[in-house]
């Protein structure tokens, strides 16, 4: 199973090949260097378990710079280091949106709920979409390319809202004036999101997002107002900018080649979106609270972001470390199944959480039971607990290349959840929303809780498959 002994076996000796001939001082000199020895995205994945060329680029960057001024020889733990830097720093990017958010809750109860959720689905799909379709052109080196049909697509987002906000029935709208502001700041996090991840630029643009997370933190403890919510807008804008900057540059004549983008993959991701994005609103909407920020019990879901990020690069670290360790192919395999048992292992707590959480929910003391919204937190906890698991193994399947399987599990809570719902709405015609919330809650978790053995079982059958690592 090893490669063949004259190229770089890990990202270490890939360092260490570059450290004496090449003077890297920028990741897309790098990744030049690392096309030009004839390294494409599919060896980066099945040898260095990174998805990409710039990705692997990034890694060998972190690696040659935190190798200046201590020469000497790594040691093999070293070797594992970039990957937990790497998925921190996109969790932290991926949890700016989300911060913004919850900061923004005045803003928030201005607009008509389906126009946040219908926002809030277009950015979270579309954004994974645009990545997709944009590593296409990326990884031929049409970085500025790429991010232009990133950003293209976020203008034909921002029309398509703005044609909402301003023809949208006041019911579903809510205020218009504030509906066109949170709106378009919505859709350009999400983008900038795609863009930082397209051209390579996680770090840099988390720098650059650290103005985010200051006011998001002033305006939750109180230290800013309401009415300063515009410099979280613009905090936002400035780091789209930095995302979005690389555009501007013209690409090397010999990096315009043609480069098709995956359609079924970009289907694929768009459907995963959609599909999370769908079940973090039940989660968001399906507790007591007043709708107009993410309620408590989504706090420990976010909170398991890193842990999701982290948990999934070691996963594809391990896979990569068995092509560097093992020469036979009886070997490799042993070392896969007790990557797998230990990827299948990490997958179990959520879903017993989330399973206790429910239990408890319908067994609690006579006092607490008493409490009008007792059972209601603790059944949103268990959502969350769930939900978690189901997305580590949705994220789990992606990389792993079945992004089929990973589509139709992103997919399973919605139409869990359509199922009650159809019910009661025949069953109990013009019924109140208080009425239709008590039935969809226990419902969806415990749809969540199907999905979550689902995609235990659909991660079982990838991990313990060899194929599924070439």
């Amino acid at each position: 199973m090893r490669a063949p002994a004259a190229g770089p076996q890990s990202i270490a000796d890939l360092a260490e090949r570059f450290a004496g001939s090449v003077v890297v001082v920028d990741v897309d000199e790098l990744v030049a260097a690392i096309e030009a020895a004839g390294i494409s995205d599919r060896q980066a994945q099945v040898r260095y378990g990174v998805p990409t060329v710039f990705a692997l680029g990034e890694a060998v960057l972190a690696q040659l710079w935190a190798q200046r001024g201590r020469p000497g020889a790594r040691t093999p733990r070293d070797r594992r280091v970039p990957f937990a830097r790497a998925a921190l720093a996109r969790a932290a990017l991926f949890l700016t949106p989300a911060l913004a958010t919850l900061a923004a809750g005045g803003p928030l109860a201005r607009v008509g709920w389906p126009l946040l959720a219908a926002t809030v689905v277009v950015g979270w799909s579309g954004g994974q979409a645009l990545a997709c379709a944009g590593y296409a052109r990326a990884a031929h080196g049409n970085t500025g390319a790429a991010l232009r049909r990133v950003a293209a697509g976020l203008l034909v987002a921002s029309a398509a809202g703005a044609s909402a906000v301003t023809f949208g029935p006041p019911a579903l709208v809510g205020e218009r004036i504030p509906a066109y502001a949170v709106c378009g700041v919505e859709l350009l996090a999400f983008a900038g999101v795609a863009a930082a991840l397209v051209a390579g630029r996680v770090g840099a643009v988390l720098r650059w997002s650290v103005p985010v997370w200051l006011v998001s933190l002033a305006l939750l403890t109180g230290l800013l107002p309401d009415r300063a919510g515009w410099l979280l807008g613009a905090a936002v804008g400035l780091a789209a900018a930095r995302a979005f900057a690389p555009a501007l540059r013209r690409d090397p004549p010999e990096a315009r080649v043609g480069a098709r983008a995956p359609f079924g993959a970009v289907v694929a991701y768009v459907l995963i979106g959609a599909g999370q994005a769908g079940a973090f609103l039940l989660v968001w909407r399906l507790v007591p609270g007043d709708g107009a920020a993410p309620p408590p019990a989504t706090v420990p879901l976010l909170l398991a972001v890193p842990l999701i990020e982290l948990f999934v690069a070691w996963h594809a670290a391990g896979a990569a470390a068995g092509l560097d360790l093992y020469d036979d192919v009886a070997a490799y395999r042993r070392h896969l199944r007790a990557l797998g048992a230990a990827t299948l292992a990490g997958l179990v707590p959520p879903l017993a959480v989330g399973a206790a959480l429910l239990v408890a929910a319908f067994r609690l003391p006579y006092e607490l039971s008493r409490h009008p919204d007792a059972r209601a937190l603790v059944l949103s906890l268990a959502a969350g607990a769930l939900l978690a698991g189901a997305w580590a193994a949705t994220l789990l399947l992606a990389t792993r290349g079945r992004l089929l399987l990973a589509a139709l599990l992103a997919l399973a809570p919605v139409a869990f959840a359509v199922v009650p719902v159809a019910g009661w709405l025949v069953a109990v015609p013009g019924g109140s929303v208080h009425s239709l919330i008590q039935v969809m809650l226990p419902a969806t978790v415990a749809g969540l809780a199907a999905t979550s053995v689902l995609g235990l079982a659909a991660a079982a059958h990838t991990v313990f498959q060899s194929g599924s690592y070439r």
